[in-house]
């Protein structure tokens, strides 16, 4: 199965793409989205993983609305029907 993932500002410059489809599981983190997510688009994982494998702070990541730093941050779990952006 693959997500959709909306893409805004930065890295959507970066990709020239507004959306990517990316393989997904039911009940992955978005960790793992954004690993699968660096594997089609190697340049976006140092815009939002930094070398210690936390979030940079240069993008906000949104799992159905709601900003994954007030959630669980990247071990937030995404579910099939949430939308990522």
């Amino acid at each position: 199965m693959e997500k959709t993932i909306k893409l805004f500002a930065t890295l959507r410059d970066l990709t020239g793409k507004k959306t990517l489809d990316v393989p997904f599981e039911d009940g992955q983190t978005v960790r793992q989205l954004i690993e699968d997510l660096a594997t089609l688009e190697p340049n976006l994982h140092n815009e939002i993983i930094n070398e210690d494998g936390e979030m940079t702070g240069l993008v906000h990541i949104l799992v159905h609305g709601r900003n994954v730093d007030w959630l669980n941050g990247l071990d937030t779990t995404i579910k099939e029907t949430d939308i990522v952006t």
